[in-house]
Formats: C-alpha cells, sequence, structure tokens
C-alpha cells in the first residue's frame, strides 16, 4: 500500500472512527505504536532496551484467542464443555500462563534496569496485575 503525507486536523472522535476501520492485526500494530509513543512521553528518553522491554510487556494475545478462552471458561463455568474443548482449554491455559510468565520475566528486567521495585515500574506505567479464572 503507497504512504502519502497527511496534514489534517482531527478530533478524537474522528481517528477513533478510522481506527475501527483497521484489520484485528493493523489494530494491534497500531496499538503498539501507541504504547511506544506513550512510554517515550512518560520518559524523557529511552535506552533500545527499555523501548525492547516495553513493547514486550505491552505484546498481546490476539483477540481471537481470548475470545476462545473467555467462550471455554464459560462453558465450564456452565458444565458444558466437551472433552475437545476441554483438551483446547488446557492449552489456551498454558499459552496464555506462558504469556503471563514472560511478561512478569520483562517487567522484573525492566525493574531492574530502572534500580526501582517492581510494584513502583507498574505504578508508574499503570500496570495492573491481570485477573484470569
Amino acid at each position: 500500500m503507497p504512504k502519502i503525507k497527511l496534514e489534517a486536523q482531527l478530533s478524537k472522535e474522528d481517528l477513533l472512527q478510522a481506527v475501527e476501520q483497521l484489520t484485528n492485526t493493523e489494530m494491534e500494530e497500531f496499538m503498539l505504536n501507541i504504547i511506544a509513543f506513550r512510554a517515550k512521553k512518560l520518559t524523557n528518553h529511552l535506552s533500545n532496551k527499555e523501548t525492547e522491554l516495553l513493547l514486550n510487556i505491552n505484546e498481546v494475545l490476539s483477540k481471537d484467542i481470548q475470545d476462545k478462552y473467555q467462550l471455554l471458561i464459560t462453558k465450564r463455568q456452565k458444565e458444558e464443555l466437551n472433552n475437545n474443548e476441554y483438551e483446547e482449554l488446557l492449552t489456551l491455559t498454558e499459552l496464555i500462563e506462558n504469556h503471563q510468565n514472560q511478561r512478569l520475566k520483562y517487567l522484573v528486567e525492566l525493574s531492574n534496569l530502572r534500580g526501582c521495585s517492581l510494584e513502583k515500574l507498574m505504578d508508574e506505567l499503570e500496570i495492573k496485575p491481570t485477573d484470569n479464572e
């Protein structure tokens, strides 16, 4: 897709309408860029390592995975899971746990790099612990 330079004044609503037109993949990439921009605003200057860690920390699982996981959790709570769905839930649970563990490792590495506690770093970055069932 060719890229053009465009200068315009958009309201937040206009910008949100434009974002709604993105595919899931484009939106995830856009969100990562926004997170990186926000991180740069929060700090005067980020090292390459800090930038890399922040991007990794804020990497999200695809919406399809999140939706499927929630669907299976709901079915489990209603005791409506079949054997295949149960196996899929176990696989997704392991995937999500591995993702969260890796995220925590990146957070610890960044807190060590900045010489602060993990709790202080999470407060500064406004990161809340996840709540999965």
